[in-house]
This record gives structure tokens, C-alpha cells and sequence, in this order.
């Protein structure tokens, strides 16, 4: 029996886990979401394995998308992102996933559902929803069911929790493609983003931003913003001021020239759990940016 057990431990495990009420397509639900985004549902426990894919029971066009994020618990950005086109009729549709997955709890949220596509739940216990009125941010519990299932091709057998998500970042990442652009315009008095926002768990220390040569240009600010919060924020006057230079770690001043072209390069780590931003503001004149960053995002 000992033999067996130990066995038993180390096959693999096939599972759906899931909590609605069972419905089958081409059912109709009693009550479903219209185009609705920011809720989900929260998997607390047994989550980690071997995710084939994610189902919704919902229906579309064929042409409009729906998107689901997903991470290991509410307030967390993406830590994954699945899409696709949802079929005309009510059906459980799969999201491809065939990805491992290292957390024990699983929280799923829908991120984009396009007009014309629709998805279900239900008021009935136990409730597992969960919403949010600031992109995320922060999540309010639902007395709801969404109608969400994960499918598993290998599910682990009562392991132990990983812990340490947060602020030990220990468990395998990968780099994420990083931004680059040129010639960005950025209007005088407007707190601005330069590049698109990187949304996930992570951290980046590689972000380098250099505004061109143009009256005022030394005293354009840049922000580096850590889920809603200023991580750095500085001007490049401020920064000769200080006696930032081109040597110095961490926070170097590569470029600098009262009207000309000022370039900052940031080493230092700017880690984030939901969202990122890297920001500028100008009070002299508009002026033209070029920016890279490089994250390395928890996967």
C-alpha cells in the first residue's frame, strides 16, 4: 500500500477545476455579462501544475475578442494573458494556455471582451467573484460565479504553497520584449506617458531617456512610476545640480547641456506588482523624447 501510495504521488494528475453550475453548451445562462471587463474569479488553493487551458462559457461573433489576464491573486498585474475570438452560441470556449503554472491560487479576470461578445455566472453559493473599479488596482468580493474553468494535464498533488512572490522574486521570469522609440512629442504642462505601460509583476533596471536638443530642455522631468507611485522623479538640471555625471552608478547623466540634449540612464532596480510607467513632464516649451526600458516580468 506504501508502494502505491508513493506511486500515486508522482503520476500526473488530469483535472478541471472549476465552480458554476454545470452547464452545458448550447444552454442559455440565467444571467450573463455584456461586454463587461475588470471581474473574476479567485482559485485560493491547488492551483499549481500544468495549465492546458482556461474556459469561459460564453458566446460572440467570431470577429469580436475576449481577453482574460491571470495571476496568482487579486491586486497582482498579469502575470499571463490569453485572447481569442469567441463563436457564435453559447459554448465553453478554451483559451490555450499549455504553460506551467508555480502558484497554488489562481485568480482570472476578464481584461477586454469587444461588444458583441458575452459571458456568464450566477448569484449562487459558494461565491468566488471579484471586481474592480480602478483597472485593477483594487478588488471588491462579488456574491457571484463567474462561469470560469482551468483545465490541468498536470495538476500537483497537495504541494506546499509558494510564498515569497512579492519581495523575494525567486521563482523562474523571463524578459519581456523590451520598448523603444524615437522622436516621441511631448506636450509643455502635461504629466505624459513616453512609453506604453508594462503591466505584470516585476521589476526593470534598464530605462534610459533622452530628450533632443531644444530650449528647455534640461528642465523636462522624468518619472519613473511604481503601481501609482513615484518611483524616481527628477530633471536633468536638478541632476547636473547634484553633480550627477556620467560616471556615476545607478543614476547617470550620459548627456547634459543647457538647451541640447540631455540623456539620463537608470540602472537601478524599479521593481512594481501591478503596473509601471515611465513618465515626463516639461513646463518650458514642448519638447521630442527618445526612450528605451528592458523589464524582466514574473512568469
Amino acid at each position: 500500500m506504501g508502494g502505491q501510495n508513493s506511486q500515486d504521488s508522482i503520476l500526473e494528475r488530469r483535472s478541471l477545476v472549476w465552480n458554476d453550475d454545470g452547464i452545458v453548451a448550447p444552454a442559455v445562462p440565467d444571467t450573463f455579462y455584456d461586454a463587461e471587463t475588470y471581474k473574476g474569479k479567485f482559485f485560493t488553493r491547488g492551483c499549481r501544475g500544468m495549465i492546458e487551458s482556461i474556459q469561459v462559457y460564453c458566446q460572440g461573433d467570431g470577429a469580436d475578442v475576449l481577453t482574460l489576464w491571470y495571476s496568482p491573486h487579486p491586486c497582482l498585474g498579469p502575470v499571463g494573458a490569453v485572447s481569442i475570438l469567441p463563436a457564435a452560441g453559447w459554448a465553453w470556449q478554451d483559451f490555450p494556455v499549455e504553460a506551467m503554472w508555480n502558484y497554488d491560487s489562481l485568480f482570472i479576470w476578464v481584461y477586454e471582451a469587444e461588444a458583441n461578445v458575452d459571458w456568464a455566472y450566477d448569484t449562487e453559493l459558494p461565491y468566488d467573484g471579484h471586481e474592480s473599479g480602478d483597472a485593477g488596482a483594487t478588488w471588491a468580493d462579488m456574491a457571484i460565479r463567474p462561469f470560469i474553468r482551468v483545465v490541468y494535464t498536470g495538476e500537483t498533488p497537495g504541494d506546499v504553497p509558494v510564498s515569497g512572490i512579492i519581495n523575494n522574486i525567486q521563482i523562474p521570469n523571463v524578459s519581456s520584449v523590451s520598448q523603444h522609440l524615437q522622436d516621441r512629442p511631448i506636450p509643455i504642462n502635461l504629466l505624459s506617458d513616453l512609453l506604453l505601460p508594462f503591466n505584470g509583476v516585476g521589476h526593470v533596471d534598464l530605462i534610459i531617456v533622452r530628450v533632443q536638443a531644444a530650449a528647455g530642455s534640461e528642465q523636462t522631468h522624468v518619472m519613473v512610476e511604481c503601481d501609482g507611485r513615484a518611483g524616481f522623479y527628477i530633471n536633468y538640471l536638478a541632476l547636473n545640480d547634484y553633480g550627477v555625471v556620467a560616471t556615476t552608478p545607478g543614476v547617470t547623466l550620459t548627456a547634459y547641456a543647457v538647451g541640447g540634449v540631455c540623456t539620463v540612464v537608470l540602472t537601478k532596480k524599479f521593481e512594481f506588482r501591478r503596473i509601471l510607467r515611465v513618465r515626463v513632464f516639461n513646463t518650458v516649451g514642448a519638447q521630442t523624447l527618445d526612450a528605451f526600458a528592458c523589464p524582466t516580468f514574473l512568469t
